[in-house]
């Protein structure tokens, strides 16, 4: 029955965001129906959506993309996605490829605003050959396949801890499923975007500078962040205030990138997320998903492939991770890495279609579609993503 309540919450939500209602709203209204049908006490729910709202987790990602978003307005102000793109012409010859590299290393700053940066790389390369939905469904796709595998983010830290595999061997045996992963967005989507050559009029040398020149703001944040473990609204903030002196923007360049930068529905969006997503919690719906699926008549690995996807689906990677971990190395003790790995590769898959997850709403904002017109276009990634990290285990467990 509470499996029944979840899906009928999230078909709710979904259809409100197909009518282009806010993101905000249909959260908010999201809670409300939770509430009422898992009957959960309204002076519980209010203390948890009060904590919610204080607590520094919500505000510090609402900074971090305010801030973030000032940066890109910055770069964009100054073209200076085209001048990169210009460069990576220089340096190679398929856009395809550049354009996926740079996304999955821009995916290693935090913030869900950096996917509007994905959007813009993506929309550059892809032209009139992807539609605007289809380009929403790649960006988001390609920004976080980093995410999925780099210890800097709270999922892969958590999954990690509570599993006992060290972070090197899980990335060691997570590089090549990131490898097919890209293969999966070529053969779905980037096919149809046709190879070009790369400049001629530039030496590599030259190419180098100006992609140097054009992205040493973001460059600079990335490095900050990962090397020094430092926030990133902090390191974002400082960055962007550093490049408006280097790039000379006048007192109301720096206004308008300072005003322009802020949107009230994208914070609110933010924060309505993470209410719902603690209300989700609070119903305990994760602690009984295992029984709706654990006496299928399938292998035990695919049991927790669709235990994994339905707990991202509802309360994030963070939370499926310390729900569904101990269950699956309950069930498969000697899963080691490999089962961590597959685990991770369908979390990072389901994530991206879940209602909770910030980056899919702003990314369809971006280009201007609705929210159930790129988890559409996001279905056929999810599904071959899925089915190769099956494969991929399935041989990893044959071989060694």
């Amino acid at each position: 029955m509470a499996l029944i309540k979840v899906l009928i919450i999230f078909v709710v939500i979904l259809a409100l965001l197909n009518k282009r209602l806010p993101l905000y709203l249909a959260m908010i209204f999201g809670s409300l129906l939770m509430i009422v049908m898992f009957r959960l006490p309204l002076a519980t729910a209010g203390q948890t959506a009060l904590h919610t709202l204080t607590g520094w987790d919500v505000w510090s990602v609402n900074i971090a993309m305010y801030v973030i978003s000032v940066l890109v307005y910055e770069l964009d102000l100054r073209h200076r996605f085209e001048d990169a793109q210009r460069a990576m012409n220089g340096l190679m010859r398929d856009p395809r490829l550049k354009t996926s590299l740079a996304c999955m290393f821009i995916g290693l700053m935090q913030g869900p605003a950096t996917v509007t940066i994905c959007g813009g790389m993506v929309d550059t390369m892809a032209g009139d050959h992807l539609k605007n939905d289809e380009k929403a469904a790649v960006a988001t796709y390609l920004r976080h396949i980093s995410e999925a595998m780099v210890p800097t983010f709270t999922g892969v830290i958590v999954a990690c801890s509570i599993s006992g595999i060290s972070i090197s061997s899980f990335f060691v045996w997570m590089l090549p499923m990131a490898l097919l992963t890209l293969l999966a967005i070529y053969l779905v989507y980037l096919r149809r975007v046709p190879r070009t050559v790369g400049e001629t009029g530039r030496s590599k040398k030259e190419c180098v500078r100006l992609l140097l020149r054009s992205l040493w703001s973001l460059l600079l944040a990335i490095a900050v962040i990962i090397v020094f473990s430092m926030p990133t609204w902090a390191v974002v903030a400082v960055v962007a205030a550093v490049n408006a002196l280097v790039e000379k923007f006048s007192a109301q360049e720096v206004r308008d990138a300072v005003v322009k930068g802020f949107g009230l529905k994208s914070l609110l969006g933010i924060t309505m997320t993470y209410v719902f997503k603690d209300l989700l919690v609070l119903s305990g719906v994760i602690d009984v998903l295992p029984t709706y699926f654990e006496h299928l008549p399938i292998p035990v690995f695919l049991v927790l492939v669709i235990l994994y996807a339905f707990g991202t689906l509802v309360a994030g990677s963070s939370a499926a991770a310390a729900a569904f971990i101990p269950l699956a190395y309950t069930m498969i003790p000697d899963g080691g890495a490999f089962l961590l790995a597959l685990l991770m590769n369908v979390s990072f898959a389901s994530s991206q279609l879940s209602p909770t997850h910030i980056c899919t709403a702003i990314i369809s904002d971006y280009f201007g579609v609705t929210f159930f017109a790129t988890v559409k276009k996001l279905l056929p990634l999810f599904l071959l993503t899925v089915l190769i990290a099956c494969g991929y285990y399935m041989l990893l467990t044959a071989v060694f």
